[in-house]
């Protein structure tokens, strides 16, 4: 329970100056800190001057110290007084990213409160990495080491304490972007991971294999899974959390209520894997549910998975913003995808054919083919030249519902196909789909 801003908590600063006379800046810092109703410098770390730290601009060399204070105030009232003496310093807020700057305060530890909203993670997150903060802390007779490091990307594997991380965030002022996920990540997923933070205050993957999509002939057991080396990629692109429940912490015993889809989900993938959708539909509902993020992030590889999601999220009123991604591909053009890692190396090569054939329809489209069948026709023809590829089917549909079009000349449309290939670790069907005037 937070204290009573009334009652005296011992908290903890870094003070930091690199423009102008910086040791008169610091002495100032303190002295308007302690003439503050509420706030008492019980005692500081000498000046230490350190080389920047960060990738910002070159830049000179920091003056930093630590200070011990008493504060009667709740923290987010005293990150204002930072920002105010940050201010009447000469520093102009909000600050550029890893610029020089005549003062800086950043809040280390409050108590022991541990605090994650916009603007504000207590204990300070990098406080461990800092010799300019753990020095200083050391000369006070502080050990890093006794302080918790607030790690991420925090691991969660409850939906109730998910539920609660994600409120937490709300609650503060962040905005929060939603990852959905079934894991064995590559550089596709690390696209919608940048994308999300870029954009959000606070990012939270998922993830979860999820057995409400998988058929009776399809192996759920051999779906790849690596928690360990998901977790590597989610730290180095700044995912604060990722949610990766068991089973039965998603579908209790008793669970019943199951999401319907319609004509998004008809034809193609929804016919070749009856009730995959519906399991789609099921788990991200749940997911959106329990998080209640502000946006979403989906590739557009998976483009009928995506107008799924987008027909559901609109039917049942999500407050959410689905946000929809670009396909990102390897050198030689072919879709990343987790099932790639089983494609034999003959096999490997052979499938940027489904590539050559969707920019080949493109290329048509742009030089004034119109017909329908025949763009499909010319996808067909160039991956059936490809021995070791096996068509399982080739369409052409609307943008952006992913409706059938009906014969004749189109005006716009996204080319989809799937390929089999059989010469690896396993069979291997591959999703592909380009838009006819733009990827």
């Amino acid at each position: 329970m937070r204290p009573n801003p009334v009652d005296p908590v011992r908290a903890l600063v870094a003070l930091g100056s690199n423009l102008g006379d910086r040791a008169a800046r610091l002495h100032e810092a303190l002295a308007r800190l302690g003439a503050v109703p509420g706030i008492r410098v019980l005692r500081s770390s000498s000046f230490r001057e350190y080389a920047f730290v960060g990738d910002g601009p070159q830049q000179g060399p920091f003056l930093n110290a630590v200070a011990e204070l008493e504060v009667r105030l709740a923290p987010e009232a005293l990150l204002g007084v930072f920002k105010e003496l940050e201010r009447a310093a000469g520093r102009i807020l909000p600050a550029q990213r890893n610029h020089p700057r005549p003062l800086d305060l950043d809040l280390l530890t409050f108590g022991a409160e541990r605090l994650d909203m916009a603007g504000l993670v207590v204990p300070h997150p990098r406080l461990h990495e800092r010799a300019f903060v753990t020095e200083p802390l050391a000369e006070l007779g502080i050990a890093a080491a006794s302080i918790p490091n607030t790690v991420r990307p925090r691991l969660v594997r409850d939906p109730r304490e998910f539920a609660e991380l994600c409120t937490s965030w709300t609650a503060g002022g962040c905005t929060v972007g939603l990852v959905p996920t079934m894991g064995a990540l590559h550089q596709g997923h690390a696209s919608l991971l940048r994308r999300a933070r870029s954009e959000c205050t606070r990012v939270a993957a998922t993830i979860f294999v999820n057995p409400l999509q998988f058929g009776p002939r399809e192996d759920l057991a051999a779906y790849p899974r690596d928690l360990e080396g998901d977790l590597r990629l989610c730290a180095a692109e700044g995912v604060d959390a990722v949610f990766a429940p068991e089973v039965q912490q998603m579908y209790d015993p008793g669970f019943c209520s199951h999401v319907a889809v319609g004509a998004a989900a008809e034809g193609m993938e929804g016919a070749a894997r009856p009730g995959h959708f519906g399991g789609v539909a099921t788990v991200v509902a749940r997911l959106f549910a329990i998080a209640r993020p502000h946006r979403a992030y989906f590739g557009q590889k998976d483009a009928q998975q995506l107008a799924v999601i987008l027909r559901m999220n609109r039917d049942l009123g999500f407050p959410i913003e689905v946000v929809r991604c670009a396909t990102v591909r390897e050198p030689d053009g072919l879709a990343m995808s987790s099932r790639n890692v089983y494609l034999g190396s003959a096999d490997r090569k052979a499938a940027t054919v489904i590539h050559r054939s969707l920019r080949a329809a493109q290329a048509a489209f742009a030089a004034g083919t119109r017909d329908r069948d025949r763009l499909v026709a010319l996808v067909r023809d160039t991956i059936g030249a490809e021995p070791r590829a096996t068509i399982d089917y080739v369409e052409l549909r609307s943008e952006p519902e992913l409706l059938p079009l009906p014969p004749g000349p189109v005006e716009d449309g996204r080319m989809l196909v799937t390929a089999r290939f059989t010469d690896g670790v396993r069979p291997v069907r591959l999703l592909d789909n380009m838009g006819l005037r733009h990827d």
